[in-house]
């Protein structure tokens, strides 16, 4: 098949959980013998273009940023452009894609151009949104709030209600889709995240990656790997590490990635006086990831809302590691299949702070260490990885051609 994926971010340089589906999902289906072309809205600051990854071409398209309005009927525009550009050399079986306004313009426009449509849904654009742009009490700054609100639900809601299938990628996602947008359960696939098992392998001995990358050899090391955002709940992390640090307990937590939260985050471990105890590393490279979740512990997820899915955690069991994670999400649908003994009982820092001590604890006795590896990487061999994942997502791809008539 012919496929063409369309999103708002690149799958270049992999900086979070969409970008990380978008080029796994490219490569797997190149394995499996399709062409498969990737358009995507340039990066801020980054002219349009193509560049090519492991033989599969990615087209830019740049847009203007110079407000709202601007921004949307030039992504549809601009779109809708490049999309024709593709299709005149490459006839089109099958789109997939992967954020609603990316998909807008070419869905509204040239829907008969593929024979196949799908909406691959990570999360819903409008709570993300909202998590992003608190609100106010400044009547010009709600008012414009609630704008983009409307819109992003909107636009989500006329791409999916024009594809053949919604797919998602966790049973809380399907629910979501189904409260938010009314999207009738028939039409709608589960095919969940996932991780290479052959990229994420378990050590036997983790010293030697704990001194490669400068990691104390006599603490617990405790990982996580997050876009430094308010629905991470990083502060709540570090509150639970504060408490744990009073008993002394022999902890390093590392926390990697980029956000807007990074400095504030500096601050806070300063002014908790944990800078022995926690290190902020910054954005963790592709090739040094693995690294770090087979030097760990144990992974935490300490979100408090919106998790779609959770890479990390499936990255994580795939190299033998345990996960700690809050209830929110799809992240109880995933541990409690290890041990609900993973899954805190809330999203405060006493909750994380018990829930690791807890762990901790069990780790200790005799076979438990092993025993949560062995059962989570077999969790990712049995469900969690991109050759199950992109077979399914072809048999989605070859389902009935029937064109989805939006109400």
């Amino acid at each position: 098949m012919n496929i063409l994926m369309l999103a708002e971010v690149s799958a270049e340089r992999v900086i979070g959980g969409a970008e990380r589906v978008l080029r796994n999902q490219a490569l797997g289906l190149a394995t499996l013998g399709h062409h498969v072309e990737l358009l995507t809205r340039a990066p801020e600051h980054v002219s349009e273009g193509v560049l090519e990854m492991s033989g599969i071409r990615e087209w830019r398209y740049a847009v203007s940023r110079k407000h709202e309005a601007a921004f949307l009927w030039s992504s549809v525009r601009r779109s809708v452009e490049r999309f024709d550009h593709l299709r005149a050399t490459e006839p089109l079986d099958a789109v997939i894609i992967h954020q609603a306004l990316a998909g807008l313009g070419p869905i509204l426009a040239r829907r008969y151009a593929a024979a196949r449509w799908i909406y691959l849904c990570h999360s819903l654009a409008h709570e993300e949104y909202e998590t992003r742009h608190g609100s106010t009490s400044a009547t010009l700054a709600s008012l414009r709030r609630q704008a983009n609100l409307r819109a992003r639900r909107s636009v989500e809601r006329a791409v999916m209600s024009r594809c053949h299938k919604v797919a998602v990628l966790s049973q809380f996602m399907r629910q979501r889709v189904i409260g938010a947008h009314g999207i009738s359960i028939d039409r709608l696939a589960l095919i969940p995240g996932a991780v290479d098992p052959y990229a994420f392998v378990p050590l036997e001995d983790r010293l030697p990656i704990k001194t490669r990358l400068n990691l104390p050899i006599n603490r617990r090391i405790l990982f996580t790997v997050r876009n430094l955002v308010p629905r991470m709940g990083l502060d709540n992390l570090l509150g639970a590490i504060e408490m744990l640090n009073r008993v002394r307990y022999e902890l390093m937590l590392v926390i990697g990635g980029e956000g807007p939260l990074y400095q504030q985050l500096q601050t806070d471990i300063r002014r908790k006086g944990l800078s022995d105890v926690v290190r902020l590393i910054g954005f963790v490279p592709e090739s040094q990831l693995c690294q770090y979740y087979q030097a760990a512990d144990l992974v935490l997820m300490p979100s408090i809302q919106l998790e779609g899915f959770g890479l990390v955690m499936v990255e994580a069991m795939a190299c033998g590691t345990p996960v700690i994670g809050t209830p929110i999400g799809a992240i109880p649908e995933i541990l409690n299949q290890v041990d609900p003994i993973l899954v805190a009982e809330g999203v405060d820092g006493r909750s994380i702070a018990w829930a690791i001590e807890r762990v901790l604890r069990r780790l200790q006795e005799p076979g438990e260490a092993s025993r949560l590896s062995q059962k989570g990487r077999a969790l990712i061999e049995r469900r969690y990885n991109w050759t199950q994942h992109c077979n399914e997502l072809v048999s989605l791809l070859d389902g009935p051609r029937q064109l989805r008539v939006a109400a």
